[in-house]
């Protein structure tokens, strides 16, 4: 029985010695120990350490994160719906397609801007410019029939005024006219009247003419020993809407008086 007891006791020392082996490695945190140098430790000699290499700069460059999408793979995406297929499917409200038929329409019926057209540059028509080279030949023919001696001036008239003839503010026949001229030449028996220069206006929408003409006159009567002359500006309007020029309105007034006595020398109005 001796030798189990010595068996027995040398168990429990074994056992008790690897539990105080173990407790030490967990204490210290070492699997095995180091192993025992045999020769002497040499004391530190006091050398400063080296610097550590700066590290070299990062050649490599910096990845960015790809999109979510891209990272959830193609599937992903293509099974997410744009944002325009989204916006197609939502339903619109009705009171937005109102409005939009309401401004699609309005564009519809706008006309278009045009640029405005640059008017020509102003220039006579050449009817205007007929026009007032007839009237100033009616005008110079007159002159000549007023200058001619005697009742000649009452024969023509016919020739050069119409049918109705505004004369010194009045609107008189052809026939009070010539009456106006017959007493006109019984008074001044001898005239000389003579255009200095003309200004002619013509008006295409009336197809008439204007004359204004600066003439010298002189007229004489014998038997009363009168005489009459100076400058006056005679205005006549010639209508050109008929077959013939005709003259519709006269009137003068004297702009510069001579030597004169009793009478007034117009071209046909009685004194």
């Amino acid at each position: 029985m001796r030798p189990a007891s010595s068996l027995a006791t040398l168990s429990l020392a074994l056992a008790a010695g690897v539990l105080a082996v173990g407790g030490a490695r967990a204490q210290s945190g070492w699997v095995d120990p180091p192993a025992r140098s045999t020769a002497p430790a040499k004391p530190a000699e006091n050398r400063p350490e080296p610097a550590a290499p700066a590290a070299p700069p990062s050649a490599a460059p910096q990845v960015r994160s790809a999109p979510a999408e891209a990272e959830a793979g193609p599937e992903r995406s293509a099974a997410r719906p744009s944002r325009a297929a989204r916006h197609a499917e939502r339903p619109e409200r009705p009171e937005r397609r109102l409005e939009r038929h309401r401004r699609q329409r309005r564009l519809a019926d706008t006309p278009p801007v045009q640029a405005a057209p640059v008017p020509p540059a102003a220039r006579p028509e050449p009817r205007l410019s007929d026009w007032a080279g007839t009237a100033q030949g009616l005008v110079a023919d007159y002159f000549d029939a007023v200058s001619a001696p005697g009742p000649a001036i009452v024969a023509s008239a016919p020739r050069f005024y119409g049918d109705q003839v505004r004369f010194y503010g009045r609107t008189v026949s052809l026939r009070a006219v010539m009456a106006e001229k017959r007493d006109f030449a019984r008074r001044w028996p001898e005239r000389r009247y003579e255009p200095r220069g003309m200004r002619t206006f013509c008006n295409g929408a009336l197809a008439t003419c204007v004359v204004r003409a600066e003439v010298a006159f002189r007229a004489a009567s014998p038997g009363r020993g009168a005489v009459s002359q100076g400058i006056a500006e005679v205005v006549l309007e010639v209508s050109l809407a008929g077959p013939r020029p005709v003259i519709v309105s006269e009137t003068s007034r004297v702009l510069h008086r001579g030597s004169a006595s009793a009478g007034t020398a117009g071209t046909g109005r009685s004194a």
